[in-house]
This record gives structure tokens, C-alpha cells and sequence, in this order.
């Protein structure tokens, strides 16, 4: 198995910084403010895991959650 990719959807700037930086060099990591960014960045970079809030810019997280269950985006 290669590296884990994680995608992080927070609206918060630091937070994003933060997170990232902890992780990255261990993981293949991705960042975005918004909830429709995330979406399609779940569709463009299938992440392994998810680093979400639920209170995102554009679309909440639940429905980022109930849309990508919709359209299969999910770890196989």
C-alpha cells in the first residue's frame, strides 16, 4: 500500500496550516476552505481519509457527506 492520501475541509485557515503541516512528509495531503471544493476534490483526488467540519463555507458537512455517498465517493 503507498502513502495514505487525507484531504482537510475547514473553514479555518490556521487550522488547515496546522493540520497540514503535522501531517505532511507522512501523508499525501490536500487542504480546501468550502464545501463544494471538497466535493470536487473528492471526486479529483479520492482521498483515504477525510478531515471534516461540519460547519463548512458553501455546502455543510453532512451534505458534503450525503453527496458523496450519493456518487460513490468512497474508499473501495
Amino acid at each position: 500500500m503507498g502513502i495514505l492520501k487525507v484531504l482537510i475541509a475547514d473553514g479555518s485557515d490556521d487550522f488547515r496550516l496546522a493540520l497540514g503541516n503535522a501531517l505532511r512528509g507522512t501523508y499525501s495531503v490536500r487542504s480546501c476552505w468550502g464545501g463544494k471544493e471538497a466535493l470536487a476534490l473528492l471526486q479529483e483526488y479520492r482521498p483515504d481519509v477525510l478531515v471534516l467540519d461540519l460547519m463548512l463555507p458553501e455546502l455543510d458537512g453532512l451534505s458534503l457527506l450525503q453527496a458523496a455517498a450519493a456518487e460513490q465517493l468512497h474508499p473501495m
